[in-house]
């Protein structure tokens, strides 16, 4: 499952013995590669490692979250918010909401930040609202660490709101998320229309511009990425016109 092989990747940067302060914020698949060598795998190791994360991303089943399309959004329940007062569901309709989970560890996460930016920087005028939502995989049993927020906020050049879920096994996360069948991912992304209603999920792992595919990646590795941010941004520009 690609949530246990996340898990492993959080655990290289937060065994045990490390500090809070010690965890990375990884930035692109090859700053993943290079944390995995200087880690004590070899090269061709984790080599393995990232094309069997690739293989789980582009066999994800994109229907997994079609069991929530037509739901009321629920509640927030975060614990903090950056880059924002609190906001509530209830002030923000009218508004076509984009809300994203993501970590501080996770390489699917960092190579979906350009997307992130991009989102909110096109149509944020237009009355889309980007949160992303941090949620912790490594540590993620210690008590809340705004200020390793606030780092991975700062590293993925995020302006729009960011609340903190860190208790997503029970909260935030588990309500639009946890409580149905199996899902492939927990980085997971909701479109709302302005009513409130879910109308569009992304259930999980990566999706970017084919222009902001890692250097070091091959581009045809990553196609679905491209056209699944195609559908986000299709989905986000009809919900906008309506």
């Amino acid at each position: 499952m690609l949530r246990t092989m996340c898990v492993l990747v959080a655990l290289l940067f937060a065994g045990p013995g490390w500090a809070a302060d010690d965890i990375r914020v990884i930035t692109s698949w090859t700053d993943l590669r290079d944390s995995l060598v200087s880690g004590g795998k070899s090269p061709v190791e984790a080599d393995q490692a990232i094309g069997e994360m690739i293989g789980e991303l582009k066999d994800m089943d994109r229907t997994a979250g079609n069991d929530r399309i037509g739901a009321k959004a629920p509640d927030f329940d975060f614990d903090a918010w950056l880059n924002s007062e609190p906001l509530a569901l209830e002030s923000l309709r009218g508004k076509v909401l984009l809300v994203r989970w993501w970590t501080d560890t996770c390489p699917f996460c960092a190579s979906s930040a350009p997307a992130l930016r991009h989102l909110h920087d096109t149509y944020s005028d237009q009355g889309l609202v980007v949160i992303g939502v941090f949620h912790p995989k490594a540590r993620r049993d210690d008590p809340m660490d705004l200020a390793r927020v606030e780092r991975a906020v700062e590293t993925r050049q995020f302006e729009f709101p960011v609340a903190v879920d860190w208790d997503w096994r029970n909260r935030t996360l588990k309500s639009w998320w946890l409580t149905g069948p199996d899902r492939p991912a927990t980085s997971v992304t909701f479109l709302v229309d302005k009513a409130g209603v879910i109308q569009f999920v992304h259930p999980g792992m990566e999706y970017h511009l084919a222009a902001d595919t890692d250097v070091n990646q091959d581009p045809a590795a990553h196609a679905m990425c491209s056209s699944d941010m195609s559908n986000i941004e299709a989905t986000i520009k009809r919900l906008l016109a309506e």
